[in-house]
């Protein structure tokens, strides 16, 4: 391998919006997260309600076009 081709790999620490704090391996010098996995919904344990959202959508359209839509 060729030397001084390869970006500096840094250990910095990662901030959440939430507060949250993660020691990360990154070629970047900081970071700024808007969401992490401690404030995001779906890991906070209400991802089923984004699901059956999901399906109130398709039913939905289902009743909007008709099953012979997609045929």
């Amino acid at each position: 391998m060729k030397d001084k081709i390869h970006p500096k790999m840094n250990k910095i620490t990662a901030r959440c919006a939430c507060g949250a704090e993660y020691e990360i391996l990154t070629t970047l010098s900081e970071m700024k997260m808007d969401v992490c996995g401690s404030c995001h919904p779906f890991y906070q344990g209400k991802g089923d309600s984004m699901i059956l959202d999901t399906e109130g959508r398709i039913d939905k359209f289902r009743k909007k076009f008709g099953d012979s839509y997609m045929k």
